[in-house]
């Protein structure tokens, strides 16, 4: 799930003149008060939220049509960055840096993305060496076969390749990539798929998704073998959160036809299948998935969002859409609603956009965003005409705090050049 609220940063109270005791014992109570803990961020008025676009003063006009952008912290400010993936021609990657003053200016990448002329396929961002910065991996296609290239951040959105390592080779197929903990170490690790990734011998191999495990400093080591267990072809996406209970990620795949699959993480990266005995049998085209707590037990549900569903798994016509309810251990049952919309969908985010500790959704379909607001224990109301702008036809949405309000704002990719646009989240 996307986060539902953001913490207050902590702030520095120094005061070195006062010298009283009483006085001191007053600022020691206002230090933990007001720095100690960190609070979330409820709304005051949550039905004022709007998505307002703010594109033409936040970002300069985009001529080309990006494929995939993200968040990240690219330089030593806590204001969040932006990097974009083009969808073809150069630049393939450009860099926005926040300048906390309603606005993002365009920054160099570095001589190596620069020089860089082979079709980048996908990318991720993270702090893999843990020193404050985000850096990148990238999914490369040199000479018709397909890589992986590490690039560390300067902290100053500089990205550079290290003389030696931070290049592994990919199964052909793979073009996705997601940095999440797995074996809880606290560094971040790297889990690559594809719909089909083959074997040496062009048929379909038997890991379809590969475990590049960060063992310090951003050096990874292949353990894809002994953590992974063999799937079948047909990876369009994953959902990673906690889902059994025990404190680690475990995952759950999106297939683009057939049935999606749960894994169980044993606690240290490995991974058992459990779709049989934990998740009903549904066969659908399915697109994406995110996960949030509807029903307010502690357990993390999922929303899955599909082309379409095959006719006997549906519970009403035209259903596209489906809850899988966690009811304990990561045992699910799928939970219709007849909110959600009737149409071929392509992306969910979960999100307590308007503050009101209750998890929605912003639902991407063939016909433009759906804006679903969460009313608490499976309850929602359409928001969509009331909240969001005009334009509403994207492929992709990222989030972060961009203007430090304590609330989600979003960066939504069109498929249509110079059509992407910046909402912010405001309460006015």
């Amino acid at each position: 799930m996307k986060a539902c609220t953001l913490i207050y940063h902590r702030m520095h109270c120094p005061n070195p003149f006062l010298i009283k005791a009483l006085v001191r014992v007053l600022l020691v109570l206002v230090l933990l008060n007001g720095c100690g803990g960190s609070q979330p961020h409820i709304a005051d008025n949550p039905a004022s939220q709007r998505f307002r676009d703010v594109t033409g003063k936040w970002l300069s006009q985009q001529n080309s049509s990006p494929r995939h952008a993200t968040f990240l912290r690219a330089d030593q400010d806590e204001l969040p960055d932006l990097i974009i993936l083009n969808e073809a021609g150069k630049p393939q990657l450009q860099l926005f840096i926040n300048q906390g003053k309603n606005s993002f200016l365009q920054e160099d990448l570095g001589r190596w993305v620069e020089g860089h002329k082979d079709p980048i396929l996908s990318f991720t961002a993270a702090d893999l060496n843990r020193d404050g910065g985000d850096d990148l991996a990238l999914i490369m296609q040199v000479s018709g076969r397909v890589s992986t290239q590490i690039l560390f951040n300067n902290k100053k959105g500089y990205f550079y390749a290290k003389d030696e390592g931070g290049s592994y080779p990919l199964k052909a197929g793979i073009d996705k990539v997601i940095a999440v903990d797995l074996d809880q170490d606290g560094d971040k690790d790297l889990f690559y798929f594809g719909q089909n990734v083959l074997g040496a011998n062009g048929k379909p191999a038997g890991h379809q998704a590969r475990l590049l495990i960060n063992k310090g400093a951003g050096k990874l080591e292949d353990l894809t073998a002994l953590l992974m267990p063999r799937l079948p072809a047909g990876i369009r996406a994953a959902s990673f959160a906690d889902f059994d209970g025990d404190g680690v990620v475990d995952v759950f795949l999106i297939y683009g036809k057939g049935q999606n699959r749960l894994l169980i993480n044993n606690g240290v990266g490995k991974f058992a299948d459990r779709t049989a005995s934990h998740i009903p049998r549904i066969i659908d085209a399915s697109e994406h998935a995110d996960w949030a707590d509807f029903d307010g037990d502690g357990d993390n549900d999922l929303l899955v969002v599909n082309r379409s569903i095959n006719k006997p798994y549906r519970a009403y016509p035209g259903e596209t859409a489906y809850f899988l309810e966690n009811t304990g251990g990561g045992n699910f049952k799928k939970r219709s609603h007849k909110m959600l919309p009737r149409l071929p969908s392509y992306k969910a985010y979960l999100l307590d956009a308007n503050g009101n500790t209750k998890p929605g959704a912003l639902i991407l379909t063939s016909k433009g965003v759906y804006y679903l607001q969460g009313r608490g224990r499976w309850r929602f109301s359409d928001e969509t005409e009331r909240r969001l702008p005009r334009f509403r036809f994207f492929r992709e949405m990222a989030f972060a705090d961009v203007n430090q309000d304590g609330f989600l704002d979003v960066f939504a990719l069109s498929p249509t050049p110079g059509r992407s646009r910046v909402w912010l989240n405001r309460f006015d």
